[in-house]
């Protein structure tokens, strides 16, 4: 994949393991040797190499964090000389799960995480709006998943995430243990939460069942160069499913989201290279019929992600 193109001590049979996982960790290494035509055994021996010498790490993501907390976008346009100050103090907050520095007129984006509406709003008016040099802002709450990763939940409109049974404590204890590692047996995850084996498997089959959570590879956010984009989409009344369904079927594009706020969609993209960022702005985004308002970015510089190393 894009993120381990510069990497030089791993082949042609890693990089094929390292996008399958990405596709899919939960896969077992039967599983995964089967879809590979590789050997079980030469599976299980290399993604323990690549875990042991961290080049990847598997972990699990919320594709539907809008059933347990409350998913919030923001662009901050800083003043050049606080930017670096405003950034490090936003990544201390944990509240914070993503912030990037960018190019374009807002030159720092970030994604949050709140458990309740109250919560957002202490953030708000004790951290964000007290900082000096932020000029502007732009808030979107993410009201829908339409695409997370290589999942891709736009055929079913939002309806898994508006039923299904909601999580509890349990599943949560569950959901952020594999946040941190889901390379551990049940058993393992069982001791070290006090809950007995069978109920870690049936309650880690149900959230990917239900797709509340999903296994993927992570390769270090270091190894390697990108593209990464935002792409803020303000569209027609009765143009949204069509135009999120669009993008959800392209594979640069690894996240869609349906947003409340000035924006109605939020599209993040990756390249790998800026020839193919422009194809796709003139081929894709500029002729696309139905669109409003567009915000562009791209990501310069990653300070904080959930998934860094």
């Amino acid at each position: 994949m894009i993120l381990i193109t510069a990497m030089k001590h791993i082949d042609d049979i890693d990089k094929r393991i390292v996008a399958a996982l990405e596709k899919d960790a939960s896969m077992s290494s039967r599983e995964l040797a089967a879809a590979l035509d590789i050997c079980a055994p030469t599976v299980r021996r290399r993604v323990n190499r690549l875990i042991r010498d961290d080049i990847i790490r598997i972990q699990a993501v919320q594709i539907n964090r809008a059933r347990t907390s409350l998913t919030v976008s923001i662009l901050l346009k800083v003043e050049n000389s606080a930017i670096s100050r405003t950034a490090d103090l936003l990544t201390k907050q944990e509240e914070v799960g993503f912030l990037a520095l960018a190019a374009g007129y807002y030159n720092m984006i970030m994604v949050c995480w709140f458990i309740t509406v109250e919560a957002y709003s202490k953030f708000l008016n004790t951290v964000l709006y007290t900082m000096n040099g932020v000029l502007e802002t732009d808030t979107a709450i993410c009201t829908e998943y339409r695409k997370y990763a290589f999942v891709n939940l736009s055929r079913s409109h939002g309806v898994v995430q508006k039923t299904g049974k909601p999580v509890d404590e349990t599943d949560l204890k569950i959901i952020t243990a594999l946040e941190k590692n889901a390379h551990q047996s049940n058993t393992r995850l069982a001791k070290s939460l006090n809950i007995s084996s069978a109920t870690i498997r049936r309650r880690i089959n149900n959230l990917l069942s239900s797709n509340v959570i999903h296994i993927q590879a992570f390769p270090n956010v270091r190894l390697g160069k990108m593209i990464t984009s935002v792409i803020a989409l303000k569209v027609d009344n009765g143009a949204l499913n069509r135009i999120a369904d669009y993008f959800c079927d392209m594979d640069e594009v690894r996240q869609v989201l349906l947003a409340a706020g000035n924006y109605d969609i939020g599209v993040w993209a990756w390249f790998e290279s800026i020839e193919a960022f422009s194809e796709f702005l003139n081929n894709r985004i500029n002729s696309l019929e139905g669109v409003e308002k567009k915000t562009i970015i791209i990501m310069t510089e990653i300070r904080k992600w959930v998934h860094m190393w």
